[in-house]
């Protein structure tokens, strides 16, 4: 996802495609991982001081756990000043105004998730070599049922309101392409690289999200068009640039 200002990137790639991937975060709790990847995203200013988040359940949907844990996240955290929840309603659960600095509950968590960057880096170069010939297939054999399946995940990305929301329509876009491709054995080693790296998925301003839908409307009119090169063009960019724009990327700046 993206620098200090959103859209503001360069686009390259870093071969890496060796090793295990996903080593540290297994050592940390459901709650933890929820709390780290929300700690990062106020941490990193991609939830803004007094931005209001999703509903719990929103919440774990996006970050694929249980309601409860969700809750008990956002509840901890809380307690340590990160966020600030607002009974009433008019209430809900925001970003403090002055938020400290991550606390060492939340920040041994943290560090755990930055101790992976090279295993996000790996994982990116998977999904890379994944999405590139998924996409160079589809480009060949989409139907246009697999073609009515994009505009749809395209359009309820333009018309997600917050990040969980796009989350799941983002999903929904990438699973259809690797389906319109035909090939159902590699889109199983598509999707456990994908949902792998949706692990360390963090929140991430809606603005930036729908510029970053700009590229999947032009991916699928690519395939729509059949035209190979630009198709596999645009997926090789689009995913690359997550080597920038993950957090693993905003922390070298």
């Amino acid at each position: 996802m993206t620098g200090d200002v959103p859209g503001t990137l360069t686009h390259t790639a870093v071969p890496a495609l060796t090793g295990p991937a996903v080593a540290g975060i297994t050592r940390l709790s459901a709650v933890d991982t929820v709390r780290a990847r929300i700690a990062l995203a106020v941490e990193l200013r991609l939830l803004a001081p007094g931005e209001q988040l999703p509903s719990d359940a929103d919440v774990a949907a996006a970050l694929d756990v249980s309601e409860i844990t969700a809750r008990r996240a956002i509840k901890s955290l809380a307690e340590e000043g990160l966020l600030r929840r607002v009974r009433g309603r008019s209430g809900g659960t925001f970003v403090a105004e002055t938020a400290p600095a991550v606390t060492a509950g939340a920040g041994s968590a943290v560090e755990i998730y930055r101790a992976d960057a090279e295993q996000v880096h790996r994982l990116i170069d998977q999904r890379l070599l994944a999405e590139t010939s998924l996409t160079h297939l589809a480009a060949v054999s989409a139907s246009d049922d697999d073609l009515a399946e994009l505009d749809a995940a395209v359009a309820a990305a333009a018309t997600a309101q917050d990040w969980s929301e796009y989350h799941a329509a983002d999903e929904r876009f990438h699973l259809a392409v690797a389906r319109a491709a035909g090939r159902p054995a590699l889109v199983g080693l598509y999707e456990e690289t994908l949902r792998r790296l949706y692990a360390y998925f963090i929140p991430y301003p809606i603005a930036y999200l729908h510029e970053v839908n700009a590229e999947h409307a032009a991916l699928a009119a690519a395939i729509r068009g059949h035209d190979l090169e630009t198709a596999v063009a645009l997926a090789e960019r689009h995913v690359a640039v997550l080597h920038e724009t993950m957090f693993v990327g905003l922390e070298q700046d």
